[in-house]
């Protein structure tokens, strides 16, 4: 199985290919302005770089967030376009559960004794999207929205930001391992869904609470949709 992983949850735009669990390929750009400038050409290099064409492609995977609106958006949509046009599934995967399965990954590829994981999103100024993983990174807590002074500080700590014990953004190699790995296991495809929505200045608790609840179920992939947790702080004025 061939999948395209995606996320722009963070300031970085990562692509990856990963096909039966072997790494194809993947690219990145830096640039919080960018996305939907550099994700095309990024997603053609990579498939260019590994011999491969679109249509080789079985899934596309997305990073869903939680993460910034419009950066979140870019990768979304773009997924999801091009899912559709190539008549494959699009998936999506908590960008937090992709960083926290990668850092444990890491951890025990580095024969570094496991702990606990805090995984960190900055969202907007001031404030950063968590959740908290064991050590195989299985969420255990979140994902869940924070002003930076009150974050949870369990086990390691990986994020978009020089403070916490690992800097790192989601991959779109984790993004695409992740769902390979969860459909392998018999994992369906989730139907799209209305997030609950929570007030533009809520912790994002009641997707949180419906998160938690397909979790314990043993579903982690999560339709093709952002995760924003929460209203943006600007809405058209008939809904305000």
């Amino acid at each position: 199985m061939l999948v395209l992983g995606i996320d722009t949850s963070t300031a970085v735009t990562s692509v990856g290919l990963v096909d039966d669990g072997v790494v194809r390929g993947a690219a990145a750009h830096a640039d919080a302005r960018r996305h939907a400038e550099v994700l095309p050409g990024l997603v053609r290099s990579v498939l260019f770089d590994a011999g491969l064409i679109p249509a080789d492609l079985s899934l596309v995977a997305c990073g869903v967030g939680p993460g910034p609106f419009t950066g979140l958006r870019v990768g979304v949509t773009f997924a999801r376009a091009m899912a559709q046009a190539l008549g494959v599934p699009a998936v999506g995967v908590c960008s937090l559960d992709a960083l926290a399965v990668n850092e444990a990954d890491r951890v025990r590829a580095a024969g570094v004794d496991a702990e606990s994981i805090t995984a960190l999103i900055r969202v907007r100024r001031g404030e950063h999207a968590w959740a908290t993983y064991d050590s195989y990174g299985r969420r255990t807590a979140g994902p869940l929205v924070s002003r930076d002074e009150t974050l949870p500080s369990v086990g390691r700590r990986v994020g978009d930001s020089d403070e916490f014990d690992v800097q790192g953004t989601p991959a779109g190699t984790a993004v695409a391992a992740l769902a390979r790995d969860r459909l392998r296991a018999g994992e369906v495809i989730p139907a799209d869904v209305a997030w609950p929505e929570d007030a533009a200045q809520g912790t994002g608790a009641p997707t949180a609470d419906l998160l938690a609840a397909r979790n314990d179920a043993g579903q982690v992939l999560l339709p093709a949709l952002p995760l924003y947790l929460r209203r943006p702080d600007a809405v058209p004025t008939d809904q305000r």
